[in-house]
């Protein structure tokens, strides 16, 4: 787990430390970014084994969840952006295994490491849109798997993925910005293990997000 970790924040530092030089020198500065959104996942099937003895085919629910993060970035020049950051995420789900047992109050959650780059186009007024991708690194997945008498859990970690986005800025003022975000992430292939007592394990899950979200952009 060390070595996957830096492998992400390795990198990392390496092109924040780049973008760091530009922002000595040039009129940009660093900037902090808090998130918040809503958080939509797509259903998904999975493999599951030994569990409650059993082995075979899981299907997965999602309801509509929470996401929020903090990002730290700067600029590579006037118009690219370089952003490092944590992010969190919840949604409630529904579990049914092999057609018969049913969790159906649990919940899908994450955290994760993201590094991404950002373009801006052209400002009008107050409004500046932007798209941008990167890379996703999870920290730690965990599903809860809640229903009558039995509470499982299962996590993992590791796993790698990528994500898209476009968003617009509204400056306030030189310092702060407002931000809306539409983003699209994938993960797939995830395997969770038993934990807290519980047996056997999930394998072969995706982890495909869609996040409407609103941010404010500081500059310092």
């Amino acid at each position: 787990m060390k070595k996957q970790l830096s492998k992400i924040l390795l990198p990392a530092l390496l092109a924040l430390s780049s973008a760091s030089a530009y922002a000595e020198t040039g009129s940009e500065q660093w900037y902090l970014r808090p998130y918040v959104g809503i958080s939509q996942m797509s259903d998904l099937s999975a493999d599951f084994k030994d569990i409650d003895g059993r082995s075979g085919d899981a299907d997965i629910d999602l309801d509509s969840g929470f996401a929020g993060g903090l990002g730290i970035g700067s600029w590579l020049n006037e118009r690219v952006a370089l952003e490092f950051g944590w992010e969190y995420r919840s949604n409630d789900s529904s579990v049914t295994l092999a057609g018969e047992s049913e969790f159906d109050d649990g919940n899908y959650a994450s955290n994760l490491f993201y590094l991404n780059g950002a373009y801006h186009f052209d400002q009008r007024g107050q409004w500046r849109p932007y798209v941008g991708g990167g890379l996703t690194w999870i920290e730690e997945i965990d599903i809860d798997l809640e229903g009558g008498d039995e509470d499982l859990s299962y996590s993992g970690d590791g796993d790698t993925g990528y994500q898209v986005f476009a968003g617009v800025n509204y400056a306030i003022d030189a310092n702060w910005t407002l931000q809306t975000e539409l983003r699209y992430g994938s993960i797939s292939g995830i395997d969770l293990d038993g934990e807290s007592g519980a047996g056997g394990k999930l394998t072969g899950l995706d982890y495909e997000t869609t996040t409407l979200q609103l941010g404010v952009l500081y500059q310092f």
